[in-house]
């Protein structure tokens, strides 16, 4: 699971529900009248209106749960046990995460900006809030307009239509509200949050795939893969396991290249997958070349003890290029993320 997966969730409750929701003035009835409510407290720079009628820190927390398991979800390419360490990890920074974000909220709220605590206790927690909204540029997400409302008892829904112009996708967000005592409202959570990020991150996946198509055809051009074998081998010791690939290409390139680096992408017949990077140093060589790549295998990785113990047999493996290097510095590398596509 990245880093990126595993934290992004915080920041959707930051600037785009928030902020989305000043987008209401003109609803002037229950519990939409509330959302005028909470521009004009917006507006006023007024915290103690804003936070009657949104609960940020429950926002918070709850949309931190839902978009992590959501990020695990749609990460397969992990093993099972760090995906389990990684858990517990983000569940250790949660409530100092919590607590910086709903205080740079009610900054936002009180002067119109986010300002990051420098205290000492705070700093920690304060960088990793820091990093959720430098991961998720919120700038390319606009509110549209209102898709739904359900009043369910002293609980209503409402739906609200969020544009990515990046991703060029509309998403919908369901705040859940309670009534309040004197009749107005309360945004609780967004409900469908889990459901969101997979969604999201879906499109990310597409729209890096097609931002990449020309340029992988450029790294396979230069560099063609003509045939990967695999074999189990151990130490002279017979302490350790290594995963040994014999990797045959041809190399075609104007400029020399220095290093090769990509994925072999392993699965066994039952559809487990396992990715392992690899880094060829070629040295500036050219023509048709054979290099060999070793992993040691890990027996506290679930993927890689099932590899000592039950071997190669039924596992394909495919290869793709990722990055070239050249003598001369400069390099070609497919996308990582849609940071770099303003």
């Amino acid at each position: 699971m990245t880093k990126r997966n595993g934290i992004i969730a915080v920041c959707v409750v930051l600037v785009l529900v928030i902020g989305g929701i000043a987008g209401y003035s003109y609803y002037k009835r229950t519990p939409s009248y509330t959302l005028t409510l909470i521009r004009e407290s917006l507006e006023k720079h007024d915290w103690d209106a804003f936070s009657k009628h949104v609960d940020t820190e429950n926002i918070i927390g709850i949309g931190y749960d839902a978009l992590l398991e959501g990020a695990l979800e749609a990460d397969d390419g992990t093993d099972e046990n760090i995906k389990k360490m990684a858990v517990g990890f983000a569940k250790t920074l949660k409530p100092g995460i919590v607590s910086a974000l709903n205080e740079e909220v009610k900054e936002w709220v009180k002067t119109g900006k986010f300002q990051s605590s420098d205290s000492k206790e705070n700093k920690k927690s304060q960088v990793d809030a820091d990093d959720l909204k430098n991961k998720f540029d919120v700038k390319d997400a606009k509110y549209k307009g209102i898709a739904y409302k359900k009043t369910e008892g002293d609980f209503a829904i409402v739906g609200i239509t969020i544009a990515d112009n990046q991703l060029g996708k509309d998403f919908t967000l369901d705040l859940k509200m309670r009534q309040l005592d004197d009749g107005t409202w309360q945004v609780m959570e967004i409900s469908n949050l889990k459901e969101y990020f997979l969604e999201y991150d879906k499109a990310c996946k597409e729209k890096l795939e097609k931002l990449n198509k020309p340029i992988q055809a450029e790294l396979d051009s230069r560099v063609n893969i003509t045939d990967v074998k695999a074999s189990i081998v151990r130490d002279d010791f017979g302490l350790s396991d290594f995963i040994q690939f014999k990797v045959a290409m041809t190399i075609s390139s104007d400029t020399p290249i220095a290093t090769i680096n990509g994925n072999f992408y392993l699965k066994n017949s039952n559809g487990r997958k396992m990715t392992i990077p690899f880094t060829i140093n070629t040295s500036g060589a050219s023509g048709n070349k054979v290099y060999n790549v070793g992993k040691e295998l890990n027996p506290f990785i679930s993927q890689e003890n099932e590899l000592q113990k039950t071997g190669l047999k039924g596992v394909t493996i495919t290869t793709q290029l990722t990055k070239l290097e050249y003598t001369d510095g400069t390099s070609l590398e497919l996308k990582t993320s849609l940071d770099n596509d303003k």
